[in-house]
């Protein structure tokens, strides 16, 4: 190790591959350097703070990878991940003001390098967009249509894709002459079946036109006001055991007034007293001493409960008089959705269920959370509170609510919160976001949650791509990941001269479209004996690693590249 505290990149076996320096310790990182280097066969360096810390011990277990531990990604740091020399950049840190600045001090070393960057702040990344050197994308919002298509018991987002030229929707919504490609059986499946031999067979396709759907209507809220329902809520929560014991008492007192006086009738022994116990009765020197302590007892009790129900009272109406005035009251609501997590991929979510129509409430234990202002700013009703604690979830209205989704950046949170939610609500539909495949499994066979989440699974491919210079959609099929991307036939590429039948690929890719060199474009239908020419461009669907073995027979390959003419010394 050299006094930078680096380790030179391992070398990689292929030759003369790309080169790409990554900075970041998180889930991304880690995936995007595992895609980078396992999947495209690419050398990576990972510049990251500590290999000791959760997943820089993760990213240091990846075989063959160079790594510099550094503080910050600044011009060492660079120089001895040899950036100089490399063909993109990837910074993934959670800050954006760091990623603006690491940025800058990249560029100013390598004018010339493709960067990849990743935001949260949308101002922030509106700015820094406009570089024509830097490419700026969002992990929360690359995942976030697949939580909200999960949430609303979706297999697969419905958003428009190449600029709203296709769709994805069910085979029954669309007429057969719109479908490009069948994407997937999903019915009656445990795990989808993507792009499947039988492409008539798939009951979720790619459509050249939106799908029919119904107009959406959302419910209109009313105006904000001082609820009555919400006030009686919190006193019932806070008093329910004195009122309880008050209530008896005053049973029990009216009893014995009806036993000790037998001319009098049960109404008469609860009047005389409900009277005692509001301080209304006169005392009965001849009375009994039954009689006379039942209404001393029924006396001090009013004057233990009265100040308690007036300060529980007074204390209510002013918390939801502040709740009301910043929007952060929830309404009793039904058929909706509860959202746990306003981070930057909760920001989203709620924001995409709300375009749908979908009604939300939303919960953060932080105010200072990133999704708060955007619940506030669509009047979101939204709960301040640590969502693991059954109240908290009850007054979000869990019991009448079709789905509860977990999205913190913590999986034992998420599982812990899930959990308590179906303690509320047996048959909930719960979302959790979880980053650990085989862990998702344990909890499905162990708790029967079925439908989980990976942010940074989502989120790679479209970094891997952009890294690659590939500008790739992805679609997410319940727990799998499909591509929508195009390729260029190189000169001298495997792909050269192999037919169109050979990108129908059951399992791993379909041809959308073909482009030819003059601009035609021939539909996927076109026959399967068709010999691929250079410069075809061929737009498909395929998996992760379908797309990545495709970019490798679409290339030159290196043995066949152009060399750099030699000039004679004079």
């Amino acid at each position: 190790m050299n006094p930078s505290g680096s380790v030179p990149p391992a070398p990689v076996e292929v030759a003369d591959a790309r080169r790409f320096v990554i900075c970041g310790d998180d889930s991304l990182a880690y995936r995007l350097a595992d895609e980078l280097l396992n999947r495209h066969h690419c050398a990576v360096t990972v510049i990251l703070r500590s290999r000791t810390s959760t997943y820089g011990r993760r990213i240091a277990k990846l075989a063959g990878l160079g790594i510099v531990e550094s503080e910050q990604p600044d011009l060492d740091a660079y120089r001895a991940a040899g950036l100089d020399s490399a063909d993109a950049l990837a910074l993934v840190g959670r800050d954006d003001v760091s990623n603006i600045e690491a940025t800058l001090h990249a560029h100013d070393l390598h004018p010339g390098l493709r960067i990849v960057v990743r935001m949260f702040n949308t101002s922030l990344s509106e700015g820094i967009a406009r570089l024509p050197y830097c490419t700026v994308l969002s992990d929360g919002a690359l995942a976030a249509p697949a939580f909200v298509a999960a949430a609303v018991g979706a297999v697969a987002p419905k958003e428009g894709l190449r600029s709203g030229t296709m769709f994805v929707a069910h085979r029954g919504e669309v007429p057969d002459r719109d479908i490009l490609v069948g994407l997937a059986r999903t019915a009656g499946r445990d795990e989808p079946d993507v792009l499947p031999v039988e492409q008539d067979e798939a009951d979720l396709v790619l459509v050249s036109a939106a799908p029919r759907t119904l107009p959406v209507t959302r419910r209109r809220r009313r105006a904000p006001g001082y609820p009555v329902g919400a006030i009686v809520g919190r006193v019932w929560r806070r008093l329910r055991l004195a009122l309880g014991v008050f209530v008896g008492l005053l049973v029990l007192g009216s009893g014995l007034l009806a036993l000790e006086r037998p001319e009098t009738t049960w109404w008469q022994a609860g009047y005389a007293a409900t009277l005692a116990a509001f301080g209304g009765a006169e005392a009965e020197l001849s009375a009994s001493a039954v009689e006379q302590v039942t209404l001393v007892v029924l006396s001090i009790g009013s004057i233990a409960v009265i100040p308690l129900l007036t300060a529980a009272v007074v204390d209510a109406v002013v918390k939801v008089r502040f709740e009301v005035a910043d929007g952060s009251l929830p309404r009793r609501m039904a058929d909706h959705v509860v959202v746990v997590g306003l981070g930057g991929v909760g920001s989203h979510v709620i924001e995409g269920l709300y375009a749908a129509g979908v009604d939300v409430v939303a919960v953060d234990r932080s105010p200072e959370a990133r999704g708060v202002q955007v619940a506030r700013d669509l009047g979101i009703p939204l709960i301040i509170g640590d969502a693991s604690r059954r109240e908290t979830l009850l007054a979000a209205s869990l019991p009448t609510s079709a789905a509860l989704v977990v999205i913190t950046s913590d999986d034992s949170t998420n599982l812990e919160t899930a959990l308590v939610g179906r303690g509320i609500h047996e048959n909930l539909r719960v979302v959790l976001r979880l980053f650990d495949g085989g862990f998702a499994n344990q909890v499905q066979r162990a708790f029967d949650i079925g439908i989980s989440r990976s942010v940074s699974y989502l989120a790679v491919p479209s970094f891997a791509a952009r890294m690659l210079g590939q500008d790739v959609e992805a679609v997410a099929v319940d727990r799998r990941v499909l591509l929508i991307a195009e390729v260029v036939v190189a000169p001298y590429a495997p792909l050269e001269n192999r037919t169109v039948g050979d990108l129908r690929r059951p399992g791993e890719a379909w041809l959308v479209h073909l482009t030819n060199a003059r601009g035609a474009r021939l539909p996927a239908s076109v026959s399967a004996g068709r010999r691929l020419q250079r410069n075809d461009r061929l737009l498909l669907v395929a998996t992760r690693a379908g797309l990545a073995r495709l970019l490798a027979e679409a290339a030159t390959p290196p043995e066949n590249a152009p060399r750099p003419a030699i000039v004679p010394h004079e």
